[in-house]
């Protein structure tokens, strides 16, 4: 009984290991990326992308819609708003996005 405790307890610190091991591996990776924003070919607009998590839909479109106003008011960003999924299904895209050097601007 104590040593099936034991083990649980241990299996708890390893999964709490293994997820402040792989944070900070993103948050280093992350501090690799080219710090400029892609931008078009003279065209002096940065564009940035942002991915978030919003839910529900309906908050998912008002945040398009202040997106879409800050689009507006600032002709020289432009910000493509994408939804990347519920929290367990955001990590795996965040990662492969990151080793295909191919992250986002901004996450949200």
């Amino acid at each position: 009984m104590i040593l099936s405790k034991l083990s649980t307890a241990i299996k708890k610190q390893v999964k709490r290991a293994f997820c402040l091991l792989l944070t900070l591996n993103m948050l280093i990776l992350s501090g690799c990326q080219n710090s400029t924003a892609r931008t078009g070919k003279n065209s002096g607009i940065i564009h940035l992308t942002l991915w978030h998590g919003i839910n529900p839909p309906p908050n998912r479109d008002v945040f398009q819609t202040l997106t879409d106003k800050f689009n507006k008011t600032h002709p020289n960003i432009q910000v493509e708003a994408l939804y990347i999924g519920q929290p367990d299904q955001q990590l795996p895209k965040i990662l492969t996005a990151i080793v295909g050097n191919a992250a986002p601007d901004l996450l949200w």
